[in-house]
């Protein structure tokens, strides 16, 4: 049962010294939702009620949470000009962070003892649980990890594929390994005389060529389309999934108590060296190899949040749960050492084990690839450190 009663957590985040003592709509909200819950259990409590009040505690507070994301500590007083702190807004930030994260482990409980704890909900409880932890911290990415890096978003040349994505109504997106791929495939069969199937129109196969003749780094979304219409042709291109909110969570892979990592089920993580991973902008992590889902032609890093920023995405195997390598090797995100120093904090924050952990740095030097190869330990404690190989 929740430790937070109804009044305290009003006392705690009230308006104090001041004659105005109304509370705004969207902490109502949450007061609603606690008074609900405790009402509940002092009545003759019902298991499935109760955990609807504390499912309704765990989005009130994340609301409020979302809504509140970016505002500032402080203020300018209209007076004096003079900077001052929003105690009362940190106070509630605050109480509302450890309301939700108490609702959020007693939904867990609760669950596990009735029997009923499937697979998304486990998924869904570990990804709000790094949710709650990043909006209650007031910044936007890794909250468990210190020295936080900005997010990577995918590279300019992959950007129209989120962007087709959004202009179906979220309902598929054009592949942009597709489209380079078909950019690739033109330019290689035009230079060596091989049949490629055009647009037989006149006019729409000069601009077709004359896409295929840009840079794949400034194509526009027209151009993206016409590459993808004739690598569909050719067989060259399609679409690469986009999961949603609720396809994602199973392939999560959650940190266990014994610093190893298991998936929604509760098993332990047995991945292969062509294993995809990228962790989202809250910490979470996500993992599966590269077979499409469905009817799409590809599946890439982009396809785990749906072409978002992500803290960092390549490729990783895991044996029985430990995590043996993992690296930056993503074409999509092109992960800096950075971003892939702030994953394995947040993995180490998460309680990981990573003992026995080697890191890939993927670097360019004179424009050559180049693999620099770390203990994970050594590589937290100094990314800028001489690597014990490099091939």
């Amino acid at each position: 049962m929740l430790n937070t009663q109804y009044q305290t957590f009003k006392t705690a985040t009230d308006k104090r010294h001041t004659v105005f003592t109304a509370r705004g709509n969207n902490i109502r909200e949450v007061d609603t939702a606690l008074r609900a819950y405790w009402t509940e259990m002092n009545g003759a409590a019902n298991a499935t009620r109760e955990i609807a009040c504390l499912n309704n505690i765990v989005i009130a507070c994340k609301d409020w949470l979302k809504l509140k994301q970016g505002k500032s500590e402080t203020r300018t007083t209209t007076f004096t000009r003079t900077e001052e702190v929003r105690t009362l807004f940190i106070a509630r930030r605050t109480a509302i962070t450890n309301l939700g994260t108490e609702a959020l482990r007693e939904l867990y409980t609760r669950l596990q003892a009735l029997g009923i704890l499937t697979a998304d909900l486990r998924g869904r409880i570990h990804f709000d649980s790094h949710k709650l932890a990043v909006l209650g911290s007031g910044r936007h990415v890794g909250a468990r990890a210190p020295n936080v890096k900005p997010l990577k978003p995918m590279g300019a040349d992959y950007q129209n594929e989120r962007i087709s994505y959004l202009m179906s109504n979220k309902t598929q997106a054009i592949s942009g390994s597709g489209v380079h791929g078909t950019h690739e495939f033109i330019n290689k069969g035009l230079a060596t005389n091989q049949d490629i199937e055009l647009p037989r129109d006149p006019l729409r196969r000069q601009e077709a060529l004359a896409v295929a003749a840009k840079d794949v780094h400034t194509l526009t979304m027209e151009d993206f389309q016409i590459l993808d219409e004739i690598g569909r042709q050719n067989f060259v291109s399609g679409d690469v999934n986009y999961l949603n909110k609720s396809e994602r969570l199973q392939y999560i892979a959650i940190v266990g108590a014994d610093g190893t990592l298991y998936d929604c089920h509760d098993q332990k993580i047995t991945a292969g060296a062509v294993t995809a991973y990228a962790m989202d902008n809250y910490g979470t992590l996500y993992t599966k190899d590269a077979t499409p889902l469905g009817g799409a032609t590809f599946f890439n890093h982009s396809s785990f949040n749906a072409g978002k920023d992500v803290i960092s995405a390549g490729t990783l195997i895991i044996k029985d749960g430990a995590l043996r390598v993992i690296d930056n090797n993503s074409g999509h995100y092109k992960p800096t050492r950075d971003n892939l120093h702030n994953c394995l904090q947040v993995l180490e924050s998460e309680g990981l084990n990573l003992q026995w952990t080697t890191v890939n740095l993927y670097v360019w030097v004179a424009g050559v690839k180049q693999e620099h190869r770390y203990y994970a330990r050594e590589f937290l404690r100094d990314p800028n450190g001489r690597p014990f190989r490099i091939t």
